[in-house]
């Protein structure tokens, strides 16, 4: 349960309850009409109030978000593997996931994910919360997962954050700064592989060459769209995959993974407002080999 405060300001006054929910605090229509189901979802003054009732100043306007309908991670096995977690508050968590974990329970893999150790995680907190991960990374891909700890945040920062991904590349992109504009779709029968193709779904890498050494390269990577697997295909497609990564590429003996990392993420604090951007930082494996290979770790603007 999330029980938030707002004290109503001069320059809100007659403002309806509705119309201030969604144009001062950006609540949606969605998270409005299940605020009216619940007992205590929206109270003014300690009393029970409707969305068209109007605000004046020095009212006290309070909202309380519900999960008790919902599982929570109770029945969840508890993992005792240590996940970093960088950034931490009352809504929101981001872990730095570790490669070959992956973000969702799945058959096969029931105790060993990043729900597990959320799960863990709650038992220290004294809370049964909902595992709601807002972005998911591949089993073999590491950095940055951000977690809503409440339905609020969930509704709040789902489709409001911005990431930034790192890899080591097996060859140099054919430019230092560079755009793919690639449509990509499942290659049939294939279940996990993706080509580019034109009759895709547009995808569009932007990426930066931060530093080479031989035939590889640290890259930087901004994505506009969201497909499966977009930046491995994308890199494969320019003729320089991701260095170990064995679907689109091949294995690699200087790492045992894809290298590829979810480096920054930044999101809006849903209560404040405020944007929090997050590094996490590159985990021992990539960053042991870029000092090996001599790839610059400095340069992470």
């Amino acid at each position: 349960m999330r029980t938030l405060r707002y004290e109503i300001t001069p320059e809100y006054d007659g403002m309806n309850v509705e119309r201030y929910l969604k144009k001062v605090h950006g609540y949606s229509s969605r998270t409005i009409v299940k605020l009216k189901h619940y007992d205590r979802g929206m109270y003014l003054n300690g009393a029970h109030t409707r969305t068209i009732d109007l605000l004046h100043p020095g009212d006290v306007l309070e909202i309380t978000f519900l999960d008790s309908e919902e599982h929570g991670v109770e029945h969840f096995i508890r993992s005792n593997r240590q996940v970093q977690i960088v950034y931490e508050d009352h809504d929101l968590i981001v872990f730095n996931k570790p490669a070959d974990m992956p973000c969702h329970q799945s058959c096969g893999h029931a105790a060993d994910t990043l729900a597990n150790v959320f799960a863990a995680h709650c038992d220290k907190l004294g809370m049964d919360l909902m595992y709601r991960p807002l972005n998911r990374l591949d089993r073999d891909t590491s950095g940055a997962v951000l977690v809503a700890k409440n339905r609020f945040a969930a509704a709040t920062v789902t489709n409001n954050f911005h990431k930034t991904y790192q890899a080591i590349l097996d060859g140099i992109p054919p430019q230092m700064e560079g755009r793919v504009d690639a449509p990509i779709r499942r290659e049939f029968p294939e279940e996990m592989r993706r080509i580019v193709a034109d009759d895709g779904q547009r995808a569009v890498t932007n990426y930066r060459v931060l530093a080479q050494s031989g035939n590889l390269s640290l890259v930087d990577f901004v994505l506009e769209t969201g497909r499966t697997h977009q930046i491995r295909v994308h890199m494969a497609y320019l003729g320089c995959p991701i260095l170990g990564d064995e679907l689109y590429g091949r294995k690699s003996e200087l790492i045992s993974r894809q290298a590829l990392h979810c480096r920054h993420i930044a999101f809006p604090q849903p209560v404040s407002r405020e944007e929090i951007r997050v590094d996490c930082p590159l985990l021992p494996d990539m960053q042991e080999l870029c000092i090996k290979m001599g790839l610059n770790l400095d340069i992470n603007e």
